[in-house]
């Protein structure tokens, strides 16, 4: 006869077993999207639809960017779905494609046309004195540096949109466009929990997102690049005890470190 002493292990294992099948269930799932992710982004490059970016949320594969028309548009969203058909609705994977983050002249989407810089009449004596003012190398990545460092620019987890931060990227916009004369590249980087080539990809697109918002603000396009370091440029040692490379280990302050973005000075025109 059992009793409430000899059951209690039963009751441990059977949780821990439980528990155990629930992680590995969330990990194959997160693989599956990043699959379907990287499967759509290769599609839309593919076919030429360089504009457009696939990224994730809330279980929707969310399609992105600003095309020169409404025929264009139409045909990237197409271009996703024909890569990704035998993928949707698949148990772990996603349960629709989302285009609306795709907008074009004319339509009524949120996300704006990219803005070019206005043009503004600057005497040329004012404009020599506030290039040799302000516009030296050492000043503007001394100020690049502090407005990116005057708040924390944070992403969804595991994905590129913004959660917050927009008011750092105001301020490194508005340095930017003082220090017109430099080339600025916007550098993504991870901890180095996971995956060294999914964390690669994942800094990529972060920096892409900061990117855009930058131009939105008025930065030139060809003024400013993006590109994703993953987690090869670490702060710190954000995972002492050697388990970097083990799924689902916890969240620390210094794997917060290590994520950030960064911005640093070229070249000069």
């Amino acid at each position: 006869m059992l009793n409430s002493k000899n059951c209690w292990p039963v009751f441990v294992l059977g949780a821990l077993g439980l528990a155990i099948l629930m992680w590995v269930h969330h990990q194959r799932m997160m693989v599956l999207q990043e699959e379907t992710r990287s499967l759509a982004q290769v599609s839309l490059d593919k076919a030429g639809f360089t504009f457009a970016r696939a990224d994730t949320s809330d279980g929707r594969l969310l399609i992105s960017g600003f095309s020169v028309d409404e025929e264009t548009a139409k045909a990237a969203c197409s271009t996703v779905v024909d890569g990704v058909r035998d993928r949707i609705g698949l148990p772990g994977v996603y349960s629709k494609i989302d285009c609306q983050g795709v907008s074009y002249p004319g339509s009524a989407v949120v996300r704006p046309p990219m803005p070019t810089k206005p043009e503004i009449t600057v005497p040329a004596s004012k404009k020599a004195a506030d290039k040799s003012a302000q516009q030296t190398e050492f000043t503007c990545q001394t100020r690049l540096t502090e407005a990116g460092k005057s708040g924390s620019i944070r992403f969804e987890k595991g994905s590129s949109p913004l959660l917050g931060g927009q008011e750092v990227l105001d301020r490194v916009a508005a340095v930017a466009k003082e220090c017109s004369t430099f080339k600025i590249e916007i550098g993504g980087h991870t901890d180095t929990g996971g995956a060294a080539d999914l964390n690669e990809r994942l800094s990529q697109r972060r920096a892409n997102t900061v990117l855009d918002f930058l131009i939105s603000k008025g930065v030139p396009a060809d003024q400013v690049t993006a590109k994703g370091y993953g987690e090869s440029q670490p702060l710190v040692n954000d995972f002492p005890n050697g388990k970097g490379n083990i799924p689902g280990q916890p969240d620390s302050p210094l794997r917060e470190q290590n994520r950030r973005i960064e911005f640093k000075i070229t070249a000069s025109d």
